[in-house]
């Protein structure tokens, strides 16, 4: 370690950063490609306070986001619909989807909740590992693998550092053989270093006055019928709706802003009402990602609360 990165170091221990600040104050001066999947709002919260603490650290970095990829160029989407496929029928061969640059010294990886059995994450990881030869980071994320075996990826010694947003992820990949080629932290979500000015300009106000009650309509999904009901009859001028992908991000933020209750099962809407300080309801998703980040990240504040349905 050079002079100027033990240096930096030392600064980010006295300012009290997190790990994963830590770990990015060590590489600014590398050339970091940052990859994400794309995705709904609360996965660009995500991305943005991410480049927000880049930007703070000085790092130098390129970011590659899949989804606006293969909404340019049809084939990217067809090849990782293909490798989706082939991982599902156990086949070990894919498509790369995009080149990373040769002179790169880290790739990262978004945090969020993609690397898990629930969703694909893992394949992206894969392709990009298999054609690639850097090492590997993925900033804070929940995981969970019953039938993957995740560090099995790792086996051939590529360097790779992950972070953790919450307990039970840590102790989950803890608790697995784990190469000594990984480094595993514990970490928040990269959406918490945002601050209600960073999203300011985001926000149109408006007179109406709502609760807002959004649920997922997806596999994390957990919420009965009944129970929906039963939140939604303790509103009042309720708009229910998963906002999750509904208009610009302007318009997510906005609802989240002028709202005067959340009650959400959509981590990321609780952690925009925590960041704007709205009163916020939290439940339960099906794995430990709601809690575990609640847990973590939510709980000292007062107007967030967290219930399992």
């Amino acid at each position: 370690m050079d002079e100027r990165v033990l240096l930096r170091c030392l600064f980010t221990l006295a300012q009290g950063m997190d790990t994963f600040e830590q770990f990015l104050a060590e590489h600014a001066d590398d050339k970091i490609v940052t990859v994400t999947p794309g995705g709904n709002h609360g996965d660009t919260l995500i991305h943005m306070g991410m480049i927000k603490k880049l930007e703070e650290l000085g790092c130098h970095y390129q970011c590659l986001n899949l989804e606006e990829i293969y909404k340019r160029r049809i084939q990217v989407g067809a090849k990782y619909l293909l490798n989706i496929a082939a991982w599902c029928l156990d086949i070990d061969r894919g498509f790369s989807l995009f080149k990373i640059p040769r002179d790169a010294d880290l790739i990262l990886f978004d945090g969020g909740g993609y690397m898990n059995d629930v969703w694909y994450g893992s394949v992206l990881l894969r392709q990009v590992m298999r054609c690639h030869k850097q090492p590997i980071a993925i900033a804070p994320q929940s995981y969970l693998f019953r039938k993957t075996d995740f560090m099995d990826f790792f086996e051939k010694g590529r360097e790779a550092t992950l972070f953790c947003r919450e307990q039970y992820s840590l102790e989950h990949l803890s608790s697995t053989s784990v190469p000594e080629n990984v480094r595993i932290f514990l970490s928040g979500d990269t959406a918490l270093y945002l601050e209600k000015e960073d999203l300011n300009e985001c926000i149109e106000s408006s007179s109406e006055t709502f609760d807002l009650v959004c649920f997922r309509q997806d596999k994390e999904s957990i919420i009965s019928q009944q129970s929906k009901r039963e939140i939604i009859e303790g509103t009042e001028n309720p708009i229910v709706e998963d906002i999750s992908k509904m208009g610009e991000l302007g318009d997510f933020i906005s609802i989240v802003s002028n709202a005067r209750r959340i009650y959400t099962d959509r981590l990321h809407v609780a952690i925009l009402g925590h960041i704007l300080n709205k009163e916020t309801t939290l439940y339960n998703n099906r794995y430990h990602k709601n809690k575990g980040v609640y847990e973590y990240s939510l709980m000292k504040n007062s107007k967030v609360r967290y219930e399992e349905l």
